[in-house]
């Protein structure tokens, strides 16, 4: 195992506003790589949807949108691989929330009234948008990243339980519960 020079330790909360805001008070800002591509890929979709099925056309439309999607995968990457080699090579430990954008990314379960039978709004809309903005982030492969990176660097990566992170008093610690 290589040593690492810097002895310093940070903690790491994954978001979307802020892609990874630091303990020490600094940011890693959100790229939002779909999100800045959404207008292509409309288009794209669009102009596949007008094809013919089982054309030549419509291969090559579908072969346009693959593109762009693979374009948007290299590129969220790259992000994670130039974000975890920088903080493998700065950090010794490396702390993050243990979470799981899969369960966090599910849809809605339906909500029925008891009285009618029918079912109420519950949220679909406004969940889909949330969903596609923590997928978009990608917050699992670049934990794996920067794994694999302090790993080559000689720091560690640790995880900890999201269970009561976020309600823990900044000021003095305590645990507070959340209304």
């Amino acid at each position: 195992m290589v040593s690492h020079p810097s002895e310093e330790a940070v903690g790491i909360d994954l978001g979307l506003l802020h892609f990874a805001p630091f303990s020490d008070g600094s940011t890693l800002e959100n790229p939002r790589h779909l999100r800045q591509a959404e207008n292509k890929l409309k288009k794209l979709q669009e102009a596949l949807a007008r094809k013919k099925r089982g054309s030549k056309r419509r291969r090559k439309a579908a072969q346009r949108v693959g593109k762009a999607h693979r374009h948007i995968r290299n590129q969220r990457r790259d992000f994670h691989h130039q974000a975890g080699r920088k903080l493998a090579t700065t950090y010794q430990r490396i702390v993050f929330e243990k979470l799981q954008p899969a369960n966090m990314s599910k849809r809605p379960k339906p909500k029925q009234d008891e009285a009618t039978g029918q079912y109420l709004p519950n949220g679909a809309s406004a969940k889909a948008g949330l969903n596609k903005s923590i997928l978009d982030a990608g917050w699992g492969q670049f934990q794996q990243i920067c794994e694999s990176k302090a790993a080559c660097a000689g720091s560690r990566v640790l995880f900890v339980s999201p269970k009561y992170t976020s309600q823990m008093c900044s000021g003095c610690g305590a645990l507070v519960q959340k209304a």
